[in-house]
């Protein structure tokens, strides 16, 4: 049972890292000087990642940090889908592991998410400064980051509350 409060502490803390990463790749998100020099009123809430004559690497930053996002993922959700599903299968309940599958179900949607950020920063990247190419995919980009951001904090909340009623099972067992 010490083995399965480990995992359990160990998700708990990733959900916790999960939310630097994102308030880092969020501060990366929305470059106010490269903003101002789009010279439209309509991108404060874009995406536009460092300055435009950096020949791309704001965008190159900014991928890189979600593609550690992806693989911390990833892993998260191997150790859930493993490690932390044979735990609740072995010391939890019969309702407790079919909460639990009914939760690791919602990665998959997750990971598409992901996938699709990282080909839209790759699309916004080939479009270099022209104003027509950020106004079309910026304001999507900003919005699918933040849909992303609070998809993975509510799901790591309902995880949270299942943690929680896992541990309860345990010390009363």
């Amino acid at each position: 049972m010490s083995e399965t409060l480990a995992i359990v502490e160990q998700i708990l803390n990733e959900h916790k890292q999960f939310s630097t990463d994102f308030q880092s790749l969020n501060k990366v998100t929305s470059d106010v000087e490269a903003a101002t020099r789009l010279a439209s009123n309509k991108t404060k809430d874009y995406f536009v990642p460092k300055s435009l004559d950096d020949h791309g690497s704001g965008v190159k930053q900014w991928k890189e940090m979600l593609e550690g996002i992806d693989h911390g993922l990833r892993s998260h959700f191997e150790r859930e889908e493993t490690a932390l599903s044979g735990a609740f299968k072995r010391d939890g309940t019969p309702e407790l592991a079919a909460a639990l599958d009914e939760l690791l179900k919602e990665h998959a949607a997750l990971n598409e998410h992901v996938a699709k950020l990282l080909k839209d920063a790759d699309d916004i990247a080939s479009g270099g400064a022209m104003i027509e190419v950020w106004e079309g995919s910026g304001w999507g980009m900003k919005t699918n980051i933040d849909r992303l951001r609070a998809e993975i904090e509510e799901h790591a909340e309902r995880e949270r509350v299942l943690l929680g009623k896992m541990k309860t099972h345990m010390q009363d067992s």
